[in-house]
This record gives structure tokens, sequence and C-alpha cells, in this order.
């Protein structure tokens, strides 16, 4: 193996580089690549990352150029200062982008070799083998504790120009747990399942409690799609998933040492590319697919925003379009935001009278099925945005509704 200092020199200066994210981000070759950054001139471009190793404290500085389409925490600052740049792209159309970026180096988190030469990129494969056969130069991070997955996830070392050691733990997640208002809008969304449905749920603490009330409830013969969490471990467990085929056919894993230990080398589990774990006319040909996301707010002629907080860019596109779409298409299927009705005071209501002018449309209002929130479910497709409105209105808190309906009365209101 070659040294992570040795393994960064041979980028060239101004280099576009690509890394892995999610569990499978390259946290030791970042953070080599944030302190060598100074002078270089190196341009990153990256998706959701658990341990950014630095890089951000180098865009920060100017040291290091930043390009990402998740947004986390740690980022929003940095993206709000105009010190990391956002790329608005859906996860399908991800792969096409990489395809055209020119890029010098992909930096990559993989397994140790087999015996035939196979590493396995373990808990993430979305956008990392396009990156590998994009990239003039891919270096791979080797970590032994990395789990060996099923599905399309295995490169064979011949493809990888350089391999280091990881020095750095694998990056993990840790969800927050659903609160009593999570869990109510849980036991609605359970009401809309079909029998032996395939499930696509968000990240957040809504959609791990939905995860949480199948196994309470012990809904059994569940397939999943899209991201796998920790909270499916519970559901194999308690044997609720369905047989045969990889009950949780994922892009990316995401959280803790858990759900890695569960996915080595189980059948149960199959981590693929995204040009198919994100393709819409891949996971349409899965009957009774239900998407589930949540939202920053829904307007009431049902359009969503998962996106934008008072006109601060907090979350990415991510792949919720894609699975509404699927779900549209899927033969029994049905798309399903969920979202609490307030913000956490309560005194913003996340039903609004209309997106304002720095929001985003992440979900068009004709593609939205049923809203349900802690207060009851709204049901829209093949209603007129009068009765759309009416809905909303139905499930919105409280103190909220009558000022909800004057709005409605305005006619601009929808």
């Amino acid at each position: 193996m070659t040294s992570v200092v040795d393994a960064l020199d041979r980028i060239p200066s101004g280099g576009r580089i690509i890394a892995g994210a999610y569990c499978g981000g390259p946290t030791s070759l970042l953070r080599v690549l944030a302190e060598r950054s100074s002078g270089r001139g190196w341009r990153l471009r990256t998706g959701l990352l658990l341990d950014d190793g630095g890089a951000y404290e180098a865009a920060s500085s100017g040291d290091l150029q930043i390009a990402t389409w998740h947004i986390t925490g740690p980022g929003r600052e940095l993206v709000e200062r105009g010190l990391i740049d956002y790329l608005p792209v859906r996860a399908s159309q991800l792969e096409k982008c990489i395809e055209t970026w020119d890029l010098d180096a992909a930096l990559i988190r993989v397994t140790p070799p087999d015996s035939h030469g196979w590493c396995s990129l373990g808990p993430s494969a979305g956008y990392a083998l396009t990156a590998i056969k994009a990239a003039k130069l891919c270096i791979a991070e080797v970590d032994e504790a990395l789990p060996r997955t099923f599905g399309r996830s295995g490169v064979h070392v011949s493809a990888l120009d350089v391999l280091v050691p990881s020095t750095t733990a694998t990056p993990t997640y840790r969800s927050s747990q659903p609160d009593a208002v999570g869990r109510a809008i849980a036991r609605r969304v359970l009401t809309l399942l079909p029998d032996r449905p395939v499930l696509q749920v968000g990240i957040g603490g809504v959609t791990e409690a939905i995860v949480t009330a199948l196994a309470d409830e012990g809904v059994d013969r569940l397939r999943f799609v899209g991201m796998g969490t920790d909270a499916m471990v519970g559901l194999s467990e308690r044997g609720l998933l369905d047989e045969g085929q990889p009950a949780i056919q994922s892009p990316d894993l995401f959280g803790t040492e858990r759900l890695l230990r569960f996915a080595h080398e189980n059948p149960v589990v199959g981590v693929f590319p995204s040009s198919v774990a994100h393709s819409p006319r891949w996971l349409a040909t899965h009957q009774r697919l239900v998407s589930v996301n949540s939202a920053v707010e829904v307007d009431l002629a049902g359009q969503v925003n998962s996106e934008v907080v008072a006109a601060h860019q907090i979350a990415g596109i991510g792949g919720s379009i894609d699975f509404v779409e699927a779900a549209t298409h899927s033969a029994g299927g049905r798309r399903i935001i969920a979202l609490p009705s307030t913000t956490r005071d309560g005194r913003r209501s996340r039903i609004v009278p209309r997106l304002d002018a720095h929001a985003t449309v992440t979900i068009p209002r004709g593609m939205v099925d049923f809203v349900v929130t802690e207060h009851g479910i709204a049901q829209l497709e093949g209603k007129t945005l009068r009765h759309r409105a009416e809905a909303l209105i139905n499930v919105a808190a409280p103190q909220h509704r009558m000022a909800l309906g004057e709005a409605l009365r305005q006619p601009v209101a929808i």
C-alpha cells in the first residue's frame, strides 16, 4: 500500500476531485486532503459527509473549493456564506453528471480485496462505481472494518490505481429518536399501506418512527428500497422482512455499527448504484411501492418544499422526487408526505398558504397523493385546488386553521 500523503500528491494542482459519502466516506483521505490543500487549488465534489475530516474548515479558510449536492449541519453556514457551492441534482441523474465533470481523482472507501481480487464498496455504492470509471486516478482507502455487501457493490482491485490504509473509523450515523408527534404520524401512515408493501422512507425522526411502528404492529412481508437504516435491523430480527430476493435494496446504508454489522455478507441486504436504486423505471417495476418522505412545508396547493427554511438552503433534492415518480407508476403505489403540522415551538404552521419566493418546489403539487400530519390524512390526488386546500387545512394544527382559511379566501392564496 501507499501512504495517504504520497497518494494525494499525485493529484495535480487545480485538480477536480470527487469523494465518496455517507458511511462510505473516505475520512482518512479527506483529512490529509484538507491538511495539504493550501495553495493547491483543489476542487472537491461530494455528497453527504458524516465526517468531513476537516474539509469544511479548509473550505472556510479558502484553501479548498467544495461543491455538494447534499447539505449537512456543519456545511449549511458555509453554503450561506458562499464558501461551499450547492449542486441541485436528482439522485437518479447524479451519475450522468459525474460522467461530464472531467475528474482528476476519485477518493473512495473499500474493503480489502478477497482471494479473487474483489473489494466491496460496503454500505455505499451510490455513485462510487461511476466515479471510479470517470476519474483519471482512483485512490481507495482500505478499511478492514467495512462490511462486505451483496448487490452490485463490488469493484475489482485492478480498477483501483492506488490503495492506502484507513486510519479512521468507518463513518456512522445515529438517527434522532421518534417523539410523540412522530409516533402519531407513523400510526396514521400505517393505515395507508397496502399488504406486502415495498417501502421507501427518507431520513429523520418521522420516517424512523414509521419503521419502528411497523415492528411494533408486527407488519410482515416487508421490503425496502432507498436508504437502509438501523430500524430495519429490528424488523429482520422479528422475522418481518420478506423472504427471497434482498428485502433491503439500497444505494446507501445510513446508520450505526449495528446496521453495518447486520449488512456484512447478509443476503437480506443488497447495495446497488444510484443508476439502479434511484432509477424511477427500475423502482416502478416493484408493485405496491410506497414512498414516504418528510418536508419542511407544504402549501395549500400541495407543493412540497424539502430544501429551504427562511431562505436558507438546509438540504438537497436527494432521491425524493425519484421515489415519488416511481410510486406514481408502480401498480398499487402510493406517495406520502409525512410531517409535523408545526415547527417545534408550535408557533409556525408547516402547512402554509403558499410557498414564498425563497422556497423551492422539491415535489410538484400534481405528484402528491397523501399529506399526513399528527392531526390527520389529507388525500389530494384527483381533487381541485380548493378541495386540496380544504383537506390540508383540516390536517393543520388547530391554532393555525383560521389563518389558513382566511388565506384561502384571498384570490391569490393558491
